[in-house]
């Protein structure tokens, strides 16, 4: 089989197949609800509908009808981390790797500027969308 045979996911199709294998994995509940929230899945109660990383690499998480973000989720080195130790456990390939740490990713983007919001070690953040 040459590259050319290999047929290309669409990313909603790897967040899918991602999601079936990690599903049957057995995790924290605390660590179900990250991945259920990289990959737009209801897995938890409450559900984690959003995360936020703060540039001092703290994760924060926004639970279903909440307005801001009051959970803290960790370290982003140690969620980076904990995705590559459960990939192989998970039969995760290249592409779903990817996916999640993308979805990771995303979640440095947000634009984050010094207020009252957030007490965190290192400082307090407000989060603007």
């Amino acid at each position: 089989m040459t590259t050319d045979d290999i047929p290309i996911r669409e990313p909603d199709r790897i967040r899918q197949d991602c999601a079936r294998r990690l599903r049957v994995v057995q995790v924290s509940d605390h660590f179900q609800a990250i991945l259920g929230c990289l990959l737009g899945e209801d897995w938890t109660t409450p559900r984690l509908i959003e995360m936020v990383i703060t540039p001092d690499g703290h994760v924060l998480g926004r639970c279903d009808g909440e307005a801001s973000f009051k959970a803290f989720l960790g370290a982003s080195e140690d969620l980076i981390r904990n995705i590559h130790g459960i990939a192989p456990i998970a039969e995760l390939d290249g592409d779903e790797v990817g996916y999640l740490l993308g979805k990771v990713a995303e979640n440095k983007g947000q634009k984050w500027t010094r207020g009252r919001t957030f007490r965190l070690s290192g400082g307090t953040y407000e989060l603007h969308l």
